[in-house]
């Protein structure tokens, strides 16, 4: 945080898993809107961005709050290992009992909040995608699972999640990038597995690498911002290019034959 701020703010995002949980949520969302009488694809995606941008905006004040709680405790608290422990801290100072048990049915509401959507939707797709194994059973396993996870304790999930998570969050980034601009993408259909393909090889390299062997050098920490954990950056934005002048090439070939 001293030498690059932004950075590994940037990087400390990937475990809120917000990415990760939009694109399913996302598809609640869209089908919460149409069930409203939206039919319109145009209209679905502005009623959409309308959700995301109040979201946005509040999300940014609430983030913008937990800085100050920071701040203000970070001397206070400078050995402390996540979160979770300067907000009880920082409610607990400033209105005792009533401020740990406020900030405790927060947390419950919050993870409940989103335990509810996440099992719901892993329920449903895992149901769809295994016809033998019903909704109930589905939910019912992730929602023992998650329970037993839990308990390791805070500390142990990030530590475990923070690999996968290096992992994961890189083609994420990729494909919501990509769907943002997704006529041009699709123009050139060849842009979508090369892009992402390479963003999940170079992403999946560095954390396997980080979690089994952290002295290995790899070739992977000569590209630029490897330094900063954002090493799949170029290698991304080459595979697009590449694979989209290549398409256009045997557009042209095809053409003329």
């Amino acid at each position: 945080y001293d030498g690059a701020p932004a950075v590994a703010g940037f990087l400390t995002g990937y475990q809120t898993m917000d990415l990760l949980a939009s694109l399913t949520f996302g598809i609640v969302i869209a089908t919460n809107v149409r069930a409203l009488g939206v039919s319109a694809p145009r209209d679905v995606t502005r009623a959409v961005c309308g959700a995301g941008v109040i979201a946005g905006v509040l999300m940014m004040a609430v983030y913008g709050g937990l800085c100050v709680v920071g701040y203000e405790l970070s001397a206070d608290l400078a050995t402390v290992t996540n979160g979770a422990v300067v907000i009880t801290a920082s409610a607990s100072a400033h209105f005792g009992v009533a401020g740990t048990a406020i900030v405790a049915a927060i947390f419950l509401l919050a993870c409940l909040n989103v335990c509810i959507g996440l099992i719901s939707c892993c329920g449903s797709y895992f149901a769809d995608e295994l016809p033998r194994v019903s909704y109930r059973a589905c939910a019912l396993a992730f929602a023992v699972f998650s329970c037993a996870v839990s308990n390791l304790g805070l500390d142990a999930i990030i530590s475990f999640s923070a690999t996968l998570l290096g992992a994961l969050y890189p083609p994420a980034i990729v494909l919501v990038a990509m769907g943002l601009l997704r006529r041009r993408c699709d123009a050139v259909p060849a842009v979508w597995p090369w892009t992402v393909g390479v963003t999940v090889a170079v992403s999946v390299a560095e954390a396997l690498r980080d979690a089994l062997a952290p002295a290995l050098a790899l070739p992977l920490d000569a590209l630029p911002l490897a330094d900063m954990g954002l090493g799949w950056v170029l290698p991304a934005l080459l595979a697009a290019a590449l694979s989209s002048a290549l398409s256009v090439l045997l557009r042209r070939r095809h053409a003329r034959a």
